[in-house]
């Protein structure tokens, strides 16, 4: 107890608190500031990112105000910044028998409500795969994946999506959606 009051017995009669106050809160200050430039510098970058995806292709019936649907075509989509596709990859297996797979690499693709960018099978490839009975065709799948970055390159980013035949509905059926 003697050491408390020998301390506040000899407390500065100074306000040494009132001297230091502005340098204690300007520190404070700069701290936070150095805080909030790294939150905006992530959230600047995450905005400023191209996310690419893909999705079934379609037409509108402007009569019958329906969609048609293109099971033989995918349609891929770039939002927000422009993007480098590094690696774009279809597959199309049947149990672990892989029926169709093709590859893209090194292409720039820039967002545009206008524009279409798609990968279709051909005709004849689609009549092939497709030509089985319907136990079978219900047992397709289909693996859509892009590695893609932006045009400064910097962090790839990955897109991934598996989908199922539906014979009945003549359509993919989105299986499982990975993105990053």
């Amino acid at each position: 107890m003697d050491t408390i009051k020998v301390i506040v017995e000899n407390w500065p009669k100074t306000k040494h608190f009132l001297e230091y106050m502005p340098v204690v809160i300007a520190v404070i200050a700069l701290l936070v500031s150095l805080y909030s430039v790294c939150l905006t510098r992530r959230s600047f970058i995450a905005s400023h990112r191209p996310y690419v995806w893909a999705s079934n292709y379609g037409v509108l019936d402007a009569d019958a105000k329906t969609i048609i649907p293109i099971p033989f075509r995918v349609a891929y989509r770039v939002k927000n910044a422009p993007a480098k596709i590094l690696h774009a990859e279809v597959a199309i297996n049947l149990g672990t028998q892989e029926l169709l797979s093709h590859a893209d690499h090194n292409m720039v693709r820039f967002p545009d409500e206008t524009s279409e960018w798609s990968f279709s099978i051909s005709k004849d490839q689609f009549e092939r795969i497709m030509g089985r009975p319907d136990d079978e065709k219900a047992q397709l799948s289909r693996l859509i994946s892009v590695e893609y970055s932006s045009l400064d390159g910097g962090k790839n980013y990955h897109y991934k999506l598996l989908q199922s035949y539906s014979p009945a509905e003549n359509q993919w059926k989105d299986t499982n959606e990975e993105a990053d």
